[in-house]
């Protein structure tokens, strides 16, 4: 018993000194919620930076991708790049469907703003306009992952809101619209119940803040600020990876708890890195870098072993890079041309870069695919219902932390 009662009490020394300073349990009791089960215990969880699952899937571990890795040639990551759409019009804001099959997208056609909504199969054939979320749409950002529901942001009286559009019935619900403030650019977690997104104040710093599926539960994540549109969820929904800059000039890539917790910058090199999609396996990241002289599109895997530029004078910025469900493909989109305005976006000095190329509404924006080499087949993800750890007891009994899903079968 004596020994029992040493090990626990390591064990709780451990998790406390794991807590960031000022964290504490209640912090995070909002988020309740989360797994639709009850006994899920946050404080264990945070002495636990992995993500171990019985599919393989990890994710990024607190400090464990720092540094910018040895480069690489990217000849032994792509196979090809193939261009999608080839129209005077702008095509924008690429999302996959859940099952791969297809591409989400919209049309930019003049300066009204009024933007179509398509959809076209992976391979570029077969386009539709299905008219989801027209009327000031801005651009679609994310698809759940049973691929039901859409979230969009669109401008309602000049200001930009996070909205939630049903692919079953076509209906629209707000999930952020503050007339006070700028929402929008929402990324789903893999479990389907919470979104993050990007709020900005009048002339305050963007932040990081997640909501519920309903448009309840809204809070701020971490202390970042300057944080840009594009972000992700690890597999399983465990971390959020996003990019910030702060104080800094130019962006880097941060990761942090779903509950607000191991705020961990990842990246911090003397150029931009932005707009980050993890792999479905959850082990490699690509992004948007200005490390080559202008926006294009990076690998790297999340130890920072390696890193790899994948596209190269495709066009004068890339963007908006997601990773197909199986893996074997990343869809993005492709500036070809100077804005309209006729300033330039690749000076590299611009503090908005990453902003600005997602935003950027060129007159010659395509849509294009990446072909990975040899990408590894990766199986469909579950429709997972609930996640849970091991009890202290059974924590004891083996000397390691498990985490364990339910999914539908």
């Amino acid at each position: 018993m004596k020994i029992m009662c040493r090990y626990l009490s390591s064990f709780l020394t451990l998790v406390l000194l794991t807590l960031p300073a000022g964290a504490e349990p209640i912090d995070v009791s909002g988020y309740g919620n989360f797994t639709g089960e009850p006994g899920w215990n946050i404080t264990q969880n945070t002495s636990h930076n992995y993500f171990y699952s019985d599919s393989g899937l990890v994710c990024v571990a607190t400090g464990e991708a720092e540094g910018i890795g040895e480069e690489v040639y990217a000849d032994s990551f792509v196979e090809n790049i193939t261009f999608l759409t080839d129209s005077p019009e702008s095509e924008l804001f690429p999302s996959w469907t859940a099952d791969g099959n297809n591409i989400m997208y919209i049309v930019h056609r003049d300066e009204t703003g009024n933007n179509e909504s398509y959809v076209m199969k992976s391979n570029g054939s077969e386009i539709e306009r299905t008219g989801i979320g027209e009327g000031n749409l801005i651009g679609f950002n994310d698809i759940n992952p049973s691929g039901t529901e859409l979230v969009i942001t669109k401008s309602i009286n000049s200001q930009q809101g996070l909205y939630l559009v049903s692919l079953e019935n076509g209906t629209v619900s707000p999930l952020a619209d503050d007339p006070d403030k700028s929402e929008g650019w929402g990324a789903w977690c893999r479990l389907g119940q919470k979104i993050v997104y990007t709020q900005k104040s009048g002339n305050s710093s963007s932040e990081l803040w997640i909501v519920d599926r309903d448009g309840s539960n809204r809070h701020r994540l971490g202390t970042s600020e300057n944080v840009g549109t594009g972000k992700d969820w690890c597999p399983l929904g465990l971390k959020v990876l996003y990019s910030a800059r702060n104080s800094k000039e130019k962006p880097d890539l941060w990761v942090i708890d779903w509950y607000g917790t191991n705020q961990t910058q990842l990246t911090d090199t003397p150029y931009g890195e932005w707009n980050p999609s993890f792999s479905p396996d959850g082990k490699k990241i690509i992004y948007i870098s200005d490390e080559g002289g202008k926006p294009e599109i990076w690998l790297r895997d999340i130890e920072g072993n390696y890193r790899t530029r994948l596209t190269n004078d495709i066009g004068i910025v890339d963007s908006i890079p997601r990773w197909s469900p199986d893996g074997s493909k990343i869809v993005f989109t492709v500036h070809t041309l100077q804005n309209t305005t006729g300033n330039s976006i690749t000076g590299g000095s611009d503090s908005n870069l990453e902003n600005a190329s997602d935003n950027l509404i060129t007159n010659s924006t395509e849509i294009a695919v990446i072909k990975l080499e040899n990408a590894p087949a990766v199986s469909p993800l579950p429709e997972v219902t609930s996640i849970k750890i091991d009890s202290v007891s059974t924590i004891l009994e083996s000397g390691a932390i498990n985490i364990f899903h339910n999914h539908k079968k």
